[in-house]
Formats: C-alpha cells, sequence, structure tokens
C-alpha cells in the first residue's frame, strides 16, 4: 500500500540532472495518483513533465512591495517569507498526502516544506542531495531537523558531517544506476588503431569543474605531443557558461559535442577506454559540493569501463572510491600525475580493466537502483503505519 506523497524540490521528477533523476529512481513504480510535486525553479517549467501532477511554486517569490498582492490572494505561494494559505488550500484540493517529501539543496525549499508540513498536520521526510545549510546558523538548522519525521542524506560523508555538526542521525539514501548501466552495448570502434577515448558525460559547469577538466585537457595535450597513438578528451554535455568550451577545445585532441540525448548516453559510455568525474579544488567551492555523489558516478561505475576520478580529499564520492578501491583517483591537482595515469593507460589498460570490473560488482550491490528504490519505498510505508 503506497502511501499518498506531496513532493516539494527545486526540480521536476524526471529533469536531466541528477536531482531530477534521482527522484525518479527513489519513486519508481510509485503510483502516479498517489504523488503531487510542487517545485520551485522556473527554468524548468517548459520541460515535458511526466504523467504527474506537477505545480509550479516559486519559493522564494519576488520580494518586491507589490508582490505582497498576489501572496495574500493566493496567486502565489511566498512573500518575504511569509507563507498562502489560500494557495495551499487551492493547490492540495482533492488530494490530502500522507507525507511531505523535500528533496532539496537550499533552506528557502526546507523551510517552505516544513510549513505545509505544519499546516496540514503531516510528517516531513527531507532528503538533502546538496549542502543546503552554508548560510544558516547551526541553531537554525537544529530546530528545522528537530521538526522532520526522517532524516536522509545522499552520503556516508554527509551523514557524518551532520551528526557531528548538528547531532542529528539520518539514512543514506545515494542515487543509483538503472540496471541498463550495468550491461553496456559493445563498443562500436573498429579502427585498426583507435584513439584513447577519454570522456566526460555531464554538465560542463565553469564555477564546478571547469579548471579540473582543463587540467585533464592539457593532460591530453601533453600526452600526444610525446606519443605516436593519439588521445582525445571528449566532453559531451551543456555548458554553463555558455561558451565557455572554446577556452578548452583544441584541434583533435579536446572535442566538445554538446548536450546528448538520455537515450545515447549508454552507448557514448561504452565506447569510452577511460570516464572522468572532476571535482572542484577551489576551497570556495569545497563545502557546497563535497557532501553529495553526484549521479554520473554509480552510473559510470555500473558499466565496467575504467573510472578517472579527479578532485581533493574530503569529497564524498572521492572518500567512497579510495576506502573501496573504485577507480584510478588523483586528490592533488596536478598535470604531471594526469598525464602518468594516461600514459600507464596505453601502455598497459588491463590494471584499469581489472579494476573496474570489481568496481562493477560493488556498484551491483550498493548502487542498485532496485535495491534502493526498494529501501526507500520500504521506509515511506513504515512511516505512515
Amino acid at each position: 500500500m503506497h502511501p499518498k506523497i506531496l513532493i516539494v524540490s527545486e526540480v521536476p521528477l524526471g529533469a536531466p540532472n541528477g536531482f531530477g533523476v534521482t527522484l525518479k529512481n527513489l519513486f519508481r513504480g510509485w503510483p502516479r495518483e498517489k504523488i503531487r510535486y510542487f517545485y520551485n525553479s522556473a527554468d524548468y517549467r517548459k520541460l515535458p513533465k511526466e504523467d504527474l501532477d506537477f505545480r509550479y511554486a516559486p519559493v522564494p517569490n519576488f520580494s518586491c512591495r507589490r508582490q505582497a498582492i498576489p501572496m495574500w490572494l493566493g496567486l502565489t505561494p511566498e512573500w518575504r517569507g511569509k507563507y498562502s494559505k489560500i494557495w495551499l488550500r487551492r493547490n492540495l484540493y482533492g488530494f490530502m498526502p500522507d507525507i511531505v517529501f523535500s528533496s532539496a539543496h537550499s533552506m528557502a525549499t526546507i523551510c517552505f516544506a516544513d510549513w505545509i508540513s505544519q499546516q496540514i498536520g503531516r510528517p516531513h521526510v527531507l532528503h538533502v542531495m546538496d549542502e543546503p545549510f552554508t548560510h544558516s546558523t547551526t541553531a537554525e538548522v537544529k530546530i528545522l531537523l528537530g521538526k522532520t519525521s526522517k532524516f536522509l542524506t545522499i552520503s556516508k560523508t554527509m551523514r557524518k558531517v551532520y551528526r557531528e555538526r548538528y547531532g542529528h542521525e539520518s539514512q543514506v539514501f545515494h542515487n543509483g544506476a538503472e540496471k541498463e548501466f550495468f550491461t553496456p552495448p559493445p563498443r562500436s570502434n573498429k579502427q585498426s588503431d583507435p584513439p584513447i577515448r577519454i570522456r566526460f558525460i555531464g554538465n560542463l559547469l565553469y564555477l564546478q569543474h571547469f579548471h579540473s577538466i582543463e587540467d585533464i585537457a592539457g593532460a591530453v595535450r601533453q600526452f600526444n605531443k610525446i606519443n605516436d597513438r593519439h588521445a582525445v578528451l571528449e566532453i559531451f554535455g551543456g555548458e554553463s557558461p555558455e561558451g565557455c568550451s572554446n577556452e578548452i577545445i583544441y584541434q583533435e585532441d579536446v572535442v566538445y559535442h554538446g548536450p546528448i540525448q538520455l537515450a545515447d548516453r549508454l552507448k557514448t559510455l561504452a565506447d569510452a577506454d577511460l570516464l572522468i568525474i572532476p571535482f572542484t579544488f577551489s576551497p570556495s567551492y569545497f563545502e557546497e559540493y563535497r557532501l553529495s555523489i553526484p549521479t554520473k558516478l554509480p552510473e559510470n561505475l555500473a558499466t565496467g569501463i575504467p573510472v578517472l576520478l579527479y578532485g581533493p580529499r574530503g569529497m564524498a564520492a572521492t572518500d567512497l572510491c579510495l576506502e573501496n578501491d573504485l577507480a584510478t583517483v588523483l586528490t592533488k591537482r596536478s598535470i604531471p600525475n594526469l598525464l602518468e595515469v594516461i600514459q600507464e593507460l596505453a601502455e598497459d589498460p588491463e590494471p584499469f580493466r581489472e579494476k573496474a570490473e570489481k568496481a562493477q560488482e560493488f556498484a551491483r550491490k550498493e548502487f542498485s537502483v532496485f535495491q534502493t528504490s526498494k529501501r526507500f519505498q520500504a521506509l515511506m510505508q513504515e512511516i505512515v503505519e
């Protein structure tokens, strides 16, 4: 028996990013008539939605004085930290949830979900995927977490940090890989002497990991100067800001292919010799990103293709791979070290492939979407029993 769920999040379920994919996986097979969805990011208003009841809930909304009237009339849900009971009644009409579930990376979203929970007298389950508490006091966070019925985190590192920081225990529900990733299609490259294909499949984000990818591009260029066999760094995904890829594109060494459809991702992964997962080395962004595990990590590990993780210690993904020997991990920013990895891969790929096979078995046990969603849905049902 599935309880009725009101999901409150920044991103719609099924959106083509880590949040959307993770939510889709957690709620796989959940009866659609038992889900209503409030999302607050305007970027997704035109995104084709699944057969779910989605409601756009701009929180926080514009704070200018003239926006107070739409809030008081129930046309918008929020204004300067005040919420509209009229808007909530209108948007919950005909649907009384058993659980308010928030999947969030901002305090605004969490506070809105908490308010809804208090208004309708239903338990609030909070799942944190990215660090939302950077600009909040410890006391504020402790009060908010104390009001949740269940607190879920995305990684063991996040659970440990939050336990120490806020004195609040959580359960880990990480993002997983669909079964298709465990059986990627066969490689299609039929060249007699193909290039070493190093691939990054994900959005190219200037503030998050651009300089790490720039390092890898530099290592590829150096490799090609001193070796007869060619290597190529290929980037598949969107870019932000638009045009930033132009800073690293270089002849046939570094190629930016742009966005690809989700249906093409498996084939793109399967044709790679090395998959890269870069993280920022910038101290100013370290805290913001270090506690999360990107969806691409379990998906890449599931393929059985060698993975290079390039990022500092203390990141949840870095720690996970080091602890379980799941990938080639470089925790110091160094183009010479990157060059050495590419050289070793070119000369003897077998150790990389053996590690990838072991990582795939680990992913099968720990990063299966089926197992994660089964455990998650059992918890949701347990809450209302």
